[in-house]
């Protein structure tokens, strides 16, 4: 059994709006705004990098779980826009928070990376402690290679997110977590070293609309449930149309649905973490009530977790 206690985002202060990517590629806002419900979204500063978003949101993280960084016991980091080949950003962080010895690595996973870290932390914390676990992506200097595209532009913002996975009971019980993976349609989404972002959109939305829902429904038909039991879906923020379509397939009310991707776009492998980290802010994840978390992304890789807050 493992838990979930500590939560902490990082946004770079900068705001790119839709005004202004309208400008650039010659479109009406309107436009950008129906294509993916996103008005503004984050860019990482000159002096920003994914290990100094993710050292800055796993430090509110361990903050808020009372934790020191010399408590921990293992470090994953899931991300698609590392700085570097290797070492990877859970290098820069160990290093960072000063807690050396400890088992440190990433999930180089686009969108997904974060719920897939969450899944390996809930099998490594029972033999090491507590692990952090984080999603921190700078998908700007990714977009900004050459060919820049509106398709890429409109969608992506910066940011990090972290929380603790702890062995034994707790308030936010992790109840079960799958992820799965096919790369038999990986091309579709990749990203090879210093090349310009891949994305066949269609392909990644037809198969996450799927993928997505049917993973929902199998964690949740592991546990004897099924959507309506869910008091809130927390979701990869992708684009709204894609949420949209995944809650109307799981037969929901939008309302039950976390949405943050108006604000800062997509994420990438950030965003599930950023959108728990403000759910929780919120009181969204309180006593009583189940939470289902889903991510998609590169690989493919997709999947899905069930926490139940107890009292």
């Amino acid at each position: 059994m493992t838990h979930l206690v500590g939560f902490g985002a990082a946004l770079p202060e900068t705001v790119v709006t839709n005004a202004a990517l309208a400008s650039e590629f010659q479109v009406p806002e309107e436009w950008i705004l129906s294509v993916s419900g996103i008005r503004e979204r984050r860019r990482a500063g000159e002096d920003e990098t994914p290990a100094t978003l993710a050292e800055a949101a796993s430090r509110k993280a361990l903050a808020a779980a009372v934790l020191l960084p010399s408590q921990l016991g293992a470090i994953i980091v899931g991300s698609g826009s590392s700085s570097r080949q290797f070492p990877g950003i859970s290098a820069d962080l160990q290093r960072r928070l000063e807690a050396p010895g400890i088992p440190a690595f990433d999930i180089p996973l686009a969108s997904s990376g974060s719920l897939v870290a969450l899944a390996l932390a809930v099998d490594l914390a029972p033999r090491y402690g507590p692990v952090l676990v984080a999603g921190a992506e700078v998908m700007s200097r990714i977009i900004d290679r050459p060919p820049r595209t509106k398709e890429s532009a409109i969608l992506f913002g910066d940011g990090a997110g972290a929380c603790i996975v702890s062995p034994g009971p707790g308030a936010i019980e992790v109840t079960d977590i799958r992820f799965a993976c096919d790369g038999a349609l990986g091309d579709d989404l990749s990203l090879e070293p210093g090349a310009p972002l891949v994305m066949n959109g269609r392909t990644v939305i037809l198969q996450a609309s799927r993928k997505l829902p049917a993973a929902v429904r199998d964690v949740l038909g592991r546990a004897g449930l099924h959507p309506a039991d869910v008091d809130l879906f927390v979701f990869h923020q992708a684009n709204l149309v894609l949420l949209r379509q995944v809650a109307k397939t799981l037969a929901v009310d939008e309302s039950r649905l976390f949405v943050n991707v108006d604000r800062y776009g997509n994420t990438s492998a950030a965003s599930l973490l950023i959108a728990l980290s403000e759910a929780a802010e919120q009181g969204l994840v309180s006593a009583g009530k189940r939470v289902v978390l889903g991510a998609f992304g590169a690989g493919f890789s997709w999947g899905a977790a069930l926490l139940t807050v107890r009292g």
